[in-house]
């Protein structure tokens, strides 16, 4: 048998088929009901009558919702068994199916639209190997003695195995070439009856010289212990395609004046393909797949004739793109907390240990398997998600420490931030996050990503019980100081800054400030720390930051003075 998918016509035909034998048909046709292909030269649209010299018994009529191709053991019909989700639009399938074997071969129906380098179909039998995948219009078949026997038994036996799926036959009758399809509906000693939505064909055995499946465009091989063939197997398929998101959601639900409850929720945008009891795997990071915008080989002349749903991401509503897709902070953790500011932003008091460490971790996803550490992956089994549909699925719910900061960056007014403690044991990925109190919305702002045992902040509102002034002087100026050409010259100004607070809270506030001036900074007493921008040397466009971090007493006042230096065109 070849194993080499050859070109040829694609002939569609509707999924109903009706089991019928030679005679029946004859006789059906003799009540103008029915178009005898022996009698129906390739292309012409006129029927004849051939009469068979044999008789069956009528079969049953298989319902038309049911594809008669399912009824063939040696179609392999994968099921979706898990999918890996991430956030970027892509998903990593992983389909599994048991199919029965016909001398180490069995037909698929569907090519995934898979990502360039992505496609792998395996053996779930650990001696058994897939050792050819074949793709293309569909399996051909040449009865002339080198391809397969010719011999009328050997046809009979090679049809049987073909019994319920789309066929096209070539035949030879009263010396002309002659073509039929349809549904391969019964194999009887002389003819092979095939049925398409109108009517039937009867095409004698004999005359038959090439056989062609249609519809069933994947070919799969299998080799066994000892190169034998094994009857039946299980076989996987793993891909990676588009057209399925999950977009992250937080709701932080504030308990008293240390403690929150953190929850997790992911929104699952199913574009892809149905997913029936299938694990659904919500992976927290993106890995490195730089194919993602080629299919396969195996898979583009498949695909391409219906590109427009096969590539299912071009289906994902555009609101969905544009709230979603496009938001690259919430796609990749691109932005990740600051973690190295100095002094912590929060009296770190431990978290106490809990009598019983599972209970207390519930569901929390765990790190786990070689070179995972920069991936999280929060799993929900036994999920059923339709082409088209979408789901919230809690992910964990967790209870936290925070704290409270006040983060002034002038001339911007003071915000007002609670700084969540990650002492989970899984990082929290970027997402929009809802704070309430006592079922008051306190703010709703982006989570940006925090690593594990690392902080967050999440913005509340404006500081408005900590009164804060900013002000500048010059203090200096050195006339002609810089002189870059003939007759243009630039004075070196010192400026003076002073930056007033007042704490009108009645409790201890955190206060960041951060001071960026147009020149270079020189001097920050009172505990402050000089920066430069090193994207910004040129000595007229220099510029930095000064920087302090202090806590305010209630009622207590604080004046912080620094200074600057700066070039200016001279008048």
């Amino acid at each position: 048998m070849k194993r080499n998918p050859q070109p040829h016509g694609f002939w569609p035909m509707n999924r109903r088929v009706v089991w019928v034998s030679a005679s029946a048909v004859i006789c059906a046709g003799l009540a103008a009901n029915l178009r005898v292909a022996c009698g129906q030269p390739a292309g012409v649209g006129t029927p004849g009558v051939a009469k068979p010299k044999s008789t069956a018994a009528v079969a049953p009529a298989v319902p038309s919702s049911v594809s008669a191709s399912d009824d063939n053991p040696h179609v392999w019909k994968p099921q979706t068994r898990s999918v890996a989700v991430f956030k970027n639009g892509l998903g990593f399938f992983l389909r599994e199916g048991e199919v029965s074997l016909r001398d180490g071969w069995c037909i698929a129906r569907e090519v995934p639209p898979a990502a360039f380098g992505t496609l792998a179909i395996y053996a779930a039998q650990e001696k058994e190997v897939v050792d050819l995948v074949g793709s293309g219009p569909g399996e051909i078949v040449e009865f002339d003695g080198r391809d397969a026997p010719k011999d009328p038994a050997a046809k009979r036996t090679r049809l049987e195995a073909s019994r319920d799926l789309k066929l096209q036959l070539h035949y030879k009758h009263k010396g002309q070439d002659r073509s039929a399809a349809g549904r391969l509906v019964s194999v009887g000693p002389e003819f092979v009856v095939l049925e398409d939505d109108a009517s039937s064909f009867a095409v004698p055995l004999e005359g038959i010289v090439r056989m062609q499946v249609l519809e069933l465009p994947l070919r799969i091989h299998l080799q066994g212990e000892a190169d034998k063939p094994p009857r039946k197997s299980t076989l996987g398929m793993a891909y990676l395609r588009k057209g399925i998101t999950w977009i992250p959601e937080y709701t932080l639900k504030v308990l008293d004046d240390d403690n929150a409850e953190l929850t997790l929720r992911g929104t699952v945008v199913n574009e892809a393909e149905d997913l029936v009891h299938s694990d659904v795997h919500l992976v927290v990071g993106v890995p490195h797949f730089v194919h993602t915008e080629y299919l396969a080989p195996i898979a583009v002349g498949q695909v391409i004739r219906t590109i427009g749903t096969s590539v299912a991401v071009s289906n994902v509503p555009p609101q969905v793109r544009t709230q979603i897709m496009s938001r690259a902070a919430i796609v990749s953790n691109a932005a990740v907390e600051p973690q190295f500011e100095g002094p912590a932003a929060v009296v770190n008091r431990p978290v106490e240990a809990p009598a019983d460490l599972p209970a207390a971790l519930k569901n929390l996803p765990q790190l786990g398997g070689a070179a995972a550490t920069d991936y999280t992956v929060y799993t929900k089994k036994d999920v059923t998600l339709r082409r088209g549909e979408k789901a919230i699925i809690t992910l964990f719910t967790q209870q936290i420490r925070y704290s409270h900061i006040d983060r002034w960056s002038p001339p911007a007014p003071m915000e007002h931030s609670l700084v969540l403690q990650n002492a989970t044991d899984t990082p929290w990925t970027t997402g929009p996050c809802l704070a309430l109190s006592a079922d008051r919305p306190l703010s709703e702002d982006l989570l940006q990503y925090v690593p594990k045992g690392g902080r967050g902040d999440l913005p509340v509102t404006a500081a408005i019980n900590v009164a804060h002034d900013k002000s500048e002087r010059e203090i200096d100026r050195k006339l002609k100081a810089y002189s870059p050409s003939d007759r243009v010259y630039f004075d070196m100004v010192t400026l003076e800054g002073t930056l007033k607070l007042r704490n009108f809270e009645k409790r201890t506030v955190e206060v960041i400030i951060t001071n960026r001036v147009p020149g270079k900074p020189t001097v920050a007493p009172n505990g402050g720390s000089i920066s430069v921008d090193p994207t910004k040397l040129k000595l007229l466009e220099r510029e930095g930051t000064v920087r302090w971090q202090f806590k305010l007493e209630p009622g207590e006042e604080k004046a912080l003075t620094y200074q600057y230096e700066r070039y200016v065109p001279s008048n």
